[in-house]
């Protein structure tokens, strides 16, 4: 059974307040959080995420994310943890459509 938007994002949300111990960010973490500009994630940061979203939730196409990520304009790249739970609602949805692929 798939997990609702709201238990993904509470899991992630957890997540990232285990993992911020690592950084130099004190402020409360939540949807709106930048993870480049607020938590000044670094690559192995990235990779580090990466790894432990697609252990809870499976193959997620998160490194094909961040390249597109990467495309964009300096100052547009960046992804909110909001939006990092919606790519994984996303995926979720196509991996319990009929025919899909987790």
């Amino acid at each position: 059974m798939p997990f609702t938007q709201k238990q993904i994002l509470d899991s992630v949300l957890d997540l990232m307040t285990e993992l911020s111990g690592d950084w130099e960010y004190s402020g409360e973490i939540t949807s709106e959080t930048r993870l480049l500009g607020d938590l000044a994630m670094d690559s192995l940061d990235l990779v580090i995420l990466g790894g432990e979203l697609q252990e809870r939730y499976g193959q997620l196409p998160f490194s094909e994310f961040l390249a597109e990520l990467g495309k964009q304009e300096a100052d547009q790249r960046d992804v909110t943890i909001g939006e990092l739970v919606d790519l994984i609602c996303r995926q979720q949805q196509r991996a319990t459509a009929p025919g899909g692929v987790a």
